[in-house]
């Protein structure tokens, strides 16, 4: 899918130039690509004609030469922050926009003349003057927050990742040759910089840049999404043959993924927003996500809601930013959330316990889905569904919530021909009909450890495996259903109302028998307050 990146570059330098336009004293920029942001400033200081300087704490003051293209030196020796300020300030410098690079280390709390001295220049009657911070994340002091008009600079898109291409080419001395889309599409969801890394390695190691070499592209891609710690590049093996039963959402994953294609926009259709998969652990819903990225060929980025939060303050609010800003910079994707209730168990108690963070973590999610304009398909999985916030729930999230039951016997049976297939080639020797009824109660997850257990029962007793190899070790295990029936019951209830079955077989009703029934752990005793 190619992107229109002239529209989104227009959008940020007309963002920028309308703030200067409106009289705006302070903007703040973020981003980590330095020259991204000189080449915004350079056009919308030529665009109003005004001189351009740039500081830093190394190079000091420089200003933009148009004709030799480059920054001169200003002042050197003014290196000092509050210096800087004292320039932009002067009743000499008239009609400039001064940037400020990396100015976030002098906006600590004991920087009092500092924050004093920006408010002073927000209240100021300036016409001709914009000051500019750049600084890779946000960070502004409460004195600040009212003041300044924050700007996020998109990761670079289709035509920047294909001029980075052109500047490798150029630099390795390659013949230029237009590139595949799918080859410039791969490095989608890097920065200017990574993508230049990425290209210069990949020549390194095969001698040319073609579609050949983008599995070394996604390579580097990983290793620079897997740094952000919340993040993991997802390449899925499973496909929808792995999934036993799910018929019902199967069916409508297969309507939904054409409505991707270019036919079903100029139709008039929506493009799917994403499904929330509640039920049962182990029964199939990270399966599904997974399957999902390889029926539909698209990128997949598993988000670790547990590892958004951080300890310095704004820096969840920044992570979860960070995370929906590569899910669109390499769409069409798909964002799996797995057991999205941890990350969230917190909310309840957020205003209290955690200044807020959790509910403004939340709120930035659940606008994000509401309002993305991106192809990302969210894929939310949850065990608990007394944990999971009703704003999650509510219509228009997400196009459809799910409920993954127990399979029945029916799916059994497919769960189990599954993975002795992936064992076995001859499913005619053994009694699948006979295992189903055996298993009544399982979870997917809990037969393929019944078949893994059987394996290495048949290995010790140097036998091939059996139909009473799998019957044995089906019968020594005790099923959660066993465990939490009263739970998945519950559950049952709430969902027979508020969701959609994943499967069009009627749930079997759980028998427990009263002297089975053995002590609970805490985390198995389950209050739903979503039931009434």
């Amino acid at each position: 899918m190619k992107l229109d990146n002239k529209e989104l570059i227009m959008k940020f330098e007309k963002e920028l130039l309308n703030a200067i336009k409106a009289r705006t004293k302070i903007v703040q920029i973020i981003s980590y690509e330095t020259l991204r942001i000189h080449g915004a400033v350079i056009k919308v200081a030529n665009e109003l004609k005004r001189d351009l300087f740039v500081w830093n704490r190394i190079d000091g003051i420089r200003k933009w030469n148009s004709e030799k293209g480059t920054f001169i030196e200003e002042d050197e020796d003014k290196k000092q922050s509050s210096q800087a300020l004292e320039f932009f300030t002067d009743e000499e410098t008239k009609n400039v926009i001064v940037l400020l690079e990396d100015f976030h280390p002098d906006l600590q709390e004991h920087e009092v003349q500092n924050i004093r001295r920006l408010r002073n220049i927000a209240l100021s009657n300036f016409q001709d003057k914009t000051l500019i911070l750049s600084q890779p994340f946000p960070f502004l002091p409460k004195e600040l927050e009212k003041e300044v008009q924050i700007i996020d600079l998109e990761y670079p898109n289709f035509e920047d990742i294909k001029a980075i291409y052109g500047k490798v080419c150029n630099d390795f001395k390659i013949e230029y040759k237009e590139p595949d889309d799918d080859f410039i599409e791969a490095a989608l969801g890097l920065t200017i910089m990574e993508a230049e890394r990425a290209f210069a390695r990949a020549f390194v190691e095969d001698g040319e840049l073609t579609v050949s070499q983008i599995p070394i592209i996604i390579k580097e891609k990983e290793n620079i999404i897997k740094k952000s710690g919340y993040l993991e590049y997802y390449h899925p093996k499973e496909t929808m043959k792995d999934i036993g039963g799910l018929d019902n959402l199967k069916d409508w994953l297969k309507k939904r993924g054409r409505g991707f294609d270019k036919s079903a926009k100029e139709f008039g259709l929506e493009t799917p927003k994403g499904i929330l998969l509640l039920g049962i652990p182990g029964t199939g819903k990270s399966l599904t996500a997974k399957a999902i990225g390889s029926e539909w060929q698209f990128p997949l980025l598993r988000l670790d809601m547990g590892k958004i939060f951080g300890g310095i303050v704004g820096e969840s609010e920044q992570n979860i930013r960070g995370a929906l800003n590569i899910a669109e910079a390499i769409a069409p994707s798909i964002l799996w959330v797995d057991e999205i209730e941890k990350g969230m168990s917190g909310i309840s108690s957020s205003g209290s316990t955690d200044g807020g963070t959790t509910a403004r973590v939340l709120g930035t999610f659940l606008t994000w889905m509401q309002e993305k304009k991106k192809p990302v398909f969210v894929v939310a999985t949850a065990n608990n569904i007394s944990q999971l916030p009703p704003e999650l729930l509510r219509k228009g999230r997400v196009d459809e919530i799910f409920f993954v039951d127990l399979p029945t016997e029916e799916e059994r049976k497919d769960i189990i021909k599954i993975h002795i297939k992936k064992r076995r080639s001859n499913l005619d020797k053994f009694d699948i009909e006979e295992l189903a009824k055996a298993s009544k109660g399982f979870s997917g997850a809990e037969l393929e450890e019944a078949v893994k257990e059987a394996m290495f029962q048949a290995y010790d007793n140097a036998e091939d495996l059996t139909t009473k190899d799998i019957k044995d070790a089906i019968e020594k295990t005790y099923p959660l259903a066993k465990t939490m029936s009263e739970v998945i019951e519950d559950m049952r209830k709430w969902a027979k109302s508020r969701a959609v079955m994943a499967s069009n077989g009627k749930p079997e009703k759980l028998e427990v028998k009263t002297e089975e029934k053995i002590p609970k752990l805490k985390q198995e005793q389950y209050n739903n307050p979503f039931i009434k």
